[in-house]
């Protein structure tokens, strides 16, 4: 059983994330309003904070504030998950991005 707060939704956007002077390109895989996870293989410790810029197809790219919670280094998937502590104004770009790929995704 899923314990997720908020509906994560499968993507396939770029993004980059950037600590300090590493920049790490990848590609999301799934995102919610808490949180995404970030395909590359690169990646940040669990715990360092990054901001996460995501290339939404039609829009101004998202900028996020966000703390890595999980790295997988399996050959099958390998990146970082991250939990979203801060995003645009209000949140509706995000929302309503993740929105849009939910029905589609019915």
């Amino acid at each position: 059983m899923d314990k997720r707060e908020a509906v994560r939704v499968p993507v396939s956007v770029r993004a980059q994330c950037r600590c300090n002077d590493v920049i790490i390109d990848g590609l999301v895989e799934d995102l919610s309003r808490s949180g995404l996870f970030l395909r590359s293989p690169e990646w940040l410790r669990a715990g360092t904070e990054a901001e996460v810029d995501l290339v939404v197809p039609g829009e101004s790219p998202l900028h996020l504030c966000a703390e890595v919670v999980r790295v997988e280094h399996g050959p099958d998937r390998a990146g970082m998950a991250l939990r979203i502590v801060a995003q645009p104004e209000n949140g509706k770009p995000l929302a309503n991005f993740i929105m849009r790929h939910h029905a589609s995704a019915r």
